[in-house]
């Protein structure tokens, strides 16, 4: 039939029954739901839902405008039950939060992880955020020293590293310098919010970056280290797409959650051995604790103060068996976390804090625009370590370092104003400032002292230093050799280096003039090394050793 021969029903009928169907449908929801078959005592079900809520707004008033009853001595224990005070300590309008209604004493979690109260932030795209600035490291802590290094035959991955060596693993008497430093989190925290970071995020250390200038070489400057590690690094997740719009790293979960596994080892590594010591930095060894009894976190915090001042005063002072020479970047460090400690019983922070106002008006000029005068709780200064084991001996170091943390907008490139941050899969800090100079002691130290071109050869003056003195010993020494021995002969001792040549330039340009230059394997490390003429006749400890000496000649 063709269209224009439809009647009105033939034209309309889907129409007309898509109508009644929703009126079947509105008629019966109006019926089962305010009909009087679900009503109670004639009221409806929104008639009811009205009624309760006015209920419990009068109940909510008369809770909180009923006074309890009466608080004298003879019905105290009465009182303990009465539920309207009971109902406003917990829901009144000066309700505490649950643990101090519980009277239980929060636990401050150790200082790495770093979990600031971050603000959640929603907004335009016109109000995206940038990274937040990280604060520097403090003033780096260092310690010289020699142990028994733990030698592993095969490094393991971090996942299967326990912090133990195997019982089989050999040992190397090794010098080494420890550097720690502490991180301000109430500053790292103002950061963060300035930023407007999401809610969780935590400053995830991936590691920590250690550099040094070594003061017996003129020419150098700052070069990095490469810092110990008794375990292979984490696999870092690969880039599987980079567009202008969106990029994406593969295993980024898994790799986070890695991280804040392993933090300990990540931001503090400790050195596998025996006879190391570490940093005298507040916590560094142990993380600070919480007392609920407050006698017994009384006698803590004055435990602390005293321990702290008392190593500020030595390390002030200097001439004793843990500090030989006034080392005042470690007495600052010590008197802060001191006078900052809370509390510790009134004499002895007053005590503390006279100490630390000491201390600062010590402060050498070199160090005043490092210092900060306003003490910072200790629980608030997060400590940071690395280690180097390529120091030589008699060579004095000066170091620095910074950390690197993973970036929480990785691959989020619409959450920040600057879409090539979120194509930084972790962001590095500025440097701390330079340690002071540190000298590495040995008891075997030696030197180029000359070289014979015709001959092929230089000598090596190979010092030994004990109680008794200091002797020396030279070798003619030719690329293949062995630098120094274990002598038979009398009573000489063991001039042994561990140090093998190989290679002599008699020619090598240093600085515009010819100079005789010898590289070494350490076999201890496997690291390459090398000796230049000149700046080892000009070396000072070898001056100093040199009139020291008392010669054990061939």
């Amino acid at each position: 039939m063709a269209r224009k021969d439809a009647n009105f029903i033939d034209l309309h009928a889907e129409k007309l029954v898509l109508g009644l169907s929703v009126l079947l449908v509105a008629g019966g929801a109006y019926l089962g739901l305010g009909g009087s078959r679900l009503a109670i005592n004639g009221k409806a079900p929104s008639e009811l839902c009205e009624a309760v809520g006015r209920s419990a707004e009068q109940a909510q008033r008369a809770i909180l405008s009923a006074a309890p009853r009466s608080t004298n001595s003879s019905q105290t224990d009465a009182n303990k039950d009465d539920p309207i005070r009971a109902l406003q300590i917990w829901y009144g309008p000066n309700a505490r939060e649950l643990a101090a209604n519980a009277d239980v004493a929060p636990t401050p979690g150790r200082t790495q992880p770093f979990g600031p109260p971050y603000i959640p932030v929603t907004g335009s795209a016109a109000e995206r955020r940038h990274l937040a600035s990280l604060v520097a490291p403090d003033i780096p802590v260092v310690l010289a020293g020699e142990a028994q290094i733990v030698v592993l035959d095969e490094i393991p991955p971090l996942a299967e590293f326990d912090g133990r060596p195997p019982p089989s693993a050999k040992k190397i008497a090794r010098p080494f310098v420890s550097v720690a430093a502490q991180i301000d989190l109430v500053t790292q925290e103002a950061n963060f919010i300035a930023e407007r970071y999401p809610d969780g995020s935590r400053l995830t250390i991936v590691g920590v970056e250690l550099q040094r200038r070594d003061l017996n070489d003129r020419r150098g400057g700052w070069e990095t280290v490469n810092a110990y590690l008794p375990y292979e690094p984490l696999d870092r997740p690969k880039k599987t797409l980079d567009t202008a719009r969106a990029v994406k790293f593969e295993g980024l979960d898994a790799y986070q959650r890695a991280l804040e596994m392993y933090y300990e080892y990540l931001a503090r590594p400790r050195i596998l051995g025996t006879n190391v010591e570490l940093p005298p930095v507040p916590y560094l060894d142990e993380p600070p604790r919480s007392f609920f009894d407050s006698a017994e976190a009384e006698r803590e915090a004055t435990r602390r103060v005293k321990n702290w001042a008392s190593a500020a005063s030595k390390a002030l002072s200097g001439g004793n068996r843990q500090f030989r020479e006034p080392d005042w970047d470690t007495a600052y460090v010590l008197a802060r976390a001191a006078a900052a400690t809370i509390g510790a019983k009134q004499k002895e922070s007053r005590d503390a804090e006279d100490q630390f106002q000491k201390v600062l008006q010590k402060t050498p000029r070199s160090r005043r625009s490092d210092v900060q005068s306003n003490a910072r709780a200790p629980e608030k200064m997060m400590p940071l370590l690395a280690h180097d084991l390529t120091v030589e001996p008699g060579h004095a170091y000066v170091y620095r370092l910074r950390y690197e943390i993973y970036n929480v907008f990785a691959g989020q490139v619409g959450e920040l104003a600057d879409p090539d941050d979120a194509r930084k899969l972790t962001v590095f800090s500025d440097w701390s400032p330079p340690s002071r100079p540190i000298e590495v002691e040995s008891d075997t130290y030696f030197y180029l002292t000359r070289a014979d071109k015709r001959k092929g050869d230089v000598t090596i003056t190979v010092f030994k230093v004990s109680r008794r003195g200091v002797t020396k010993q030279d070798y003619r020494v030719r690329v293949g050799d062995m630098i120094g021995r274990k002598e038979k002969r009398g009573a000489r001792g063991d001039f042994s280096t561990g140090a093998l040549c190989i290679d002599i330039d008699f020619e090598r340009n240093v600085e515009g003039r010819k100079e005789t230059a010898m590289v070494y394997l350490d076999t201890r490390d496997g690291i390459l090394r090398e000796r230049i003429l000149g700046s080892d006749r000009r070396d000072k400890t070898y001056k100093k050793l040199s009139e020291q000496r008392t010669t054990a000649r061939r």
